[in-house]
């Protein structure tokens, strides 16, 4: 950026135009441009043949782009990947190609909802599309597909946050709850290699998977005797009610001197203090029932199961743990 923001009104601009940068970023990955702009800089014309697009227009989104200091636009007219744009890159190790081709195609479309949705309550999504979320990726298999690569990329960097904040060492068994494929419980195992792990997770969703698994309905029981229940971003996805017929279940199946745990974001007790999370509760509130929550909020959750919030653990990745035991 050459400009700053010296002004409110700047400021101001700056968020209404927040769309365009969405759709620069989500155009970037469908046409795959970091990964044609992996090597030297190019010109737009040179870019244009090999990605399918109209050279005229598609030079305009790349000055888009360098001006979101995505791109770099050289002196003479060719443009090259910043370290930010590296990170849109489908084999970078960090790559955040899924979230941003989800944001930009699945999750653009539901904000068409949230003006009536915030009149009358509901959920925008819904509004937007007719049903609820997961009918229409079931419906959509390619939004599907991107939904599921960004969840993916997402549950990669947050296990590795997870294993490097909490010792799991004390645990002999561990049973992760809606664990998915598994990526999470993988993490763990392979730290605490006297670690016996169960995935439990619909049993469509752990069919095939290498970890040992079971599947089943946590509405309706969960593998019982297990030391330590883990459940990484569930929680999150269903209103109380639901959250707490989830947490009870957990409850009937845990020994006295098991432990809970819950990865989850934190909503702070002001929204300036942690962007990220009040974010992540907008995604909630866009897409799905559920939210996020204070630690407060966890407690009562918690407490209304049979249990008790014992402590929370940062992880530096967006999310903590936190620790729960039975009630006396």
């Amino acid at each position: 950026m050459t400009t700053s923001m010296t002004t409110p009104a700047d400021a101001l601009s700056r968020l209404a135009d927040g769309y365009l940068a969405t759709q620069l970023l989500y155009v970037a990955v469908e046409l795959r441009l970091p990964e044609s702009l992996a090597g030297p800089p190019r010109r737009a014309d040179e870019l244009a043949a090999e990605v399918g697009a109209d050279p005229a227009v598609l030079r305009r989104v790349l000055r888009g782009l360098a001006a979101e200091g995505v791109l770099e636009e050289l002196a003479d007219g060719r443009f090259a990947l910043t370290a930010v744009g590296e990170l849109l890159d489908a084999d970078h190790p960090s790559s955040m190609r899924g979230a941003v081709r989800a944001r930009g195609g699945l999750y653009y479309t539901a904000l068409a909802g949230l003006l009536p949705a915030t009149r009358t309550g509901g959920t925008p999504f819904e509004l937007a599309h007719g049903r609820p979320f997961f009918a229409h990726l079931a419906a959509h298999p390619e939004q599907g597909a991107a939904f599921q690569a960004s969840m993916v990329a997402r549950s990669r960097r947050e296990a590795a946050g997870v294993v490097a904040a909490y010792d799991f060492s004390r645990f002999a068994t561990l049973v992760d709850v809606g664990g998915g494929p598994g990526l999470l419980l993988a993490a763990v195992l392979a730290a605490n290699p006297g670690l016996t792990g169960t995935l439990f997770d619909r049993p469509e969703v752990v069919a095939g998977a290498e970890l040992p698994h079971v599947g089943g309905d946590f509405f309706a029981q969960v593998p019982p005797g297990a030391d330590a229940y883990l459940l990484s971003r569930v929680i999150h996805d269903w209103d109380d009610a639901e959250a707490t017929a989830i947490l009870r279940t957990c409850r009937r199946a845990m020994p006295d001197t098991a432990t809970l745990l819950l990865v989850e974001a934190l909503l702070p007790e002001r929204a300036a203090q942690d962007p990220a999370a009040v974010r992540m509760d907008l995604h909630m509130l866009a897409l799905l029932h559920g939210r996020e929550r204070t630690r407060r909020e966890y407690a009562e959750l918690l407490a209304a199961a049979g249990l008790r919030l014992v402590r929370v653990v940062a992880t530096g990745a967006g999310v903590h743990v936190i620790e729960a035991c039975p009630e006396p």
